[in-house]
C-alpha cells in the first residue's frame, strides 16, 4: 500500500524519521509549509489553516487511488484528515493517527465536533496505556482502534558522550537539570530545592514559569536550541521531568532524550513515565506534587555517585533497545500490514 505522511515537523519530501524503517509499504513525505512550535500552549487560527492546507493537499496527492492512506502526526492533523474524508466521503482511504497525545479531553461543542471528526480515523496510536480506556470512552470507539506503541526518539549524535562520561565538567558547580513546557510543575521542584543550596537550572517556555517566586536555587532560561539542551543535560548531576497533572501523559520525548544519554532522572509517577522506566531500576518516580517527597529523592541521589551511574546506564541501555526510530518504524510496519488486504501483502 502506498501511505502519505503528514508531520508538522518535515517541511522537505524525504524524512529520517521512523517510516525509513518501514518495508513492505510507500511511504511519501507530504511536506509541511509552515513552521511548528511545541511550545506554544494552544493552537491558534493560523495554526489550524496551516494544518488544513497541509491536509488538503494531503487529500489531493491521495486523489484517484493514488494513495490509499495518511499517517498523520499529532491531533490536529489526525482531526482534519478524518473530518475531510468524513465530508469528502473518502471511506476508502485509511487513516492512521500517530502520536495522538491529546493531553486531555473536550466537552460541550468542541468535544462533539472531535468526536465527529475522529470517527474518520481507523488507527490511534497512542504512547501511553493510559491513554486508551480514557479516549476510547470519550470518541465512543471500540478500544481495538487504540494502540499503545512507545515513543521514538533519535538517537544521540554519532561520537556524543554519555552523561557518565561527561558530568560535572571542570570548574562548573553540580547542577540540576528540567526541561519542557507541557505539563510541567515547576512551582513543586522550586519548592523541594529551596534551602538545599543546590544549583537549579530549569529550561521552559516563559508562560509555564512566570508565576513561580523562585528561590536562590533556582533559576529559568528559554529559547535554546536543542543541542545546547542536549550538552546540559548531559552535564547535569541530575535530570527532573516534574509534571503537574498525573493523568496527563506528557514529558516522555524529555525523559527519553536523558535516559539515550545515561543520565540520572528523576520524573513524577504518571501515565507518560510508568511506561518507560521502572522505579529504582533506570529511575527514581515520585507522586505528583509530593514536595517532600521529590526532596528526599533529590537529596537521595544528589551525593550518591554510584547509584546515580547506575540508574543511568539501566535507563540507557533500556531507551537504546526500546525508543529508537528503528523500534518505532517496527511497530509503524507492523499497523500498516494489519491495515492492508492480505491480498495487497502476498505482492509484497
Amino acid at each position: 500500500m502506498r501511505f502519505l505522511l503528514l508531520s508538522p515537523f518535515t517541511r522537505g519530501t524525504t524524512s529520517s524519521w521512523i517510516v525509513k524503517d518501514v518495508v513492505g509499504h510507500e511511504v511519501d513525505v507530504v511536506p509541511a509549509g509552515y513552521a511548528h512550535d511545541r511550545s506554544r500552549p494552544v493552537s491558534g487560527r493560523q495554526e489550524w489553516a496551516d494544518y488544513y492546507r497541509h491536509v488538503r493537499a494531503a487529500l489531493r496527492r491521495a486523489g484517484g487511488g493514488r494513495a490509499q492512506g495518511l499517517i498523520t502526526v499529532f491531533p490536529q492533523l489526525a482531526a482534519l484528515a478524518g473530518l475531510l474524508k468524513r465530508l469528502l466521503l473518502r471511506s476508502d482511504l485509511m487513516v492512521v493517527a500517530w502520536s495522538f497525545n491529546l493531553g486531555r479531553t473536550y466537552g460541550g461543542l468542541k468535544g462533539a465536533v472531535a468526536r465527529f471528526a475522529l470517527a474518520g480515523v481507523d488507527m490511534f496510536v497512542v504512547h501511553s496505556r493510559a491513554e486508551i480506556p480514557l479516549y476510547s470512552r470519550w470518541l465512543g470507539l471500540p478500544e481495538s482502534r487504540f494502540q499503545f506503541v512507545p515513543l521514538s526518539v533519535a538517537l544521540p549524535a554519532e561520537g556524543e558522550a554519555p552523561a557518565s562520561a561527561d558530568e560535572a565538567p571542570a570548574g562548573q558547580q553540580p547542577f540540576i537539570l528540567a526541561l519542557g513546557t507541557a505539563n510541567r510543575d515547576y512551582a513543586t521542584l522550586a519548592a523541594a530545592v529551596a534551602g538545599t543550596g543546590i544549583p537549579t537550572l530549569i529550561v521552559a517556555g516563559e508562560h509555564r514559569t512566570r508565576h513561580i517566586q523562585a528561590p536562590p536555587e533556582v533559576c529559568f532560561r528559554n529559547g535554546l536550541a536543542l543541542d545546547e539542551c542536549h550538552r546540559l543535560a548531559r552535564g547535569a548531576r541530575l535530570n527532573l521531568v516534574p509534571l503537574q497533572d498525573a493523568g496527563n501523559p506528557s514529558g516522555q520525548v524529555t525523559l527519553i532524550e536523558a535516559m539515550m544519554r545515561g543520565c540520572a532522572i528523576i520524573a513524577t509517577r504518571c501515565a507518560g513515565t510508568e511506561d518507560y522506566v521502572e522505579d529504582g531500576a533506570d529511575a527514581l518516580l515520585v507522586p505528583a506534587g509530593d514536595v517532600a517527597a521529590l526532596r528526599v529523592a533529590i537529596l537521595s541521589l544528589w551525593n550518591d555517585d554510584a547509584r546515580r551511574a547506575e540508574l543511568g546506564r539501566r535507563a540507557r541501555e533500556r531507551a537504546l533497545t526500546h525508543y529508537t526510530f528503528a523500534a518505532g518504524g517496527q511497530a509503524l510496519q507492523a499497523i500498516l500490514d494489519d491495515c492492508a488486504p492480505a491480498a495487497v501483502l502476498q505482492q509484497v
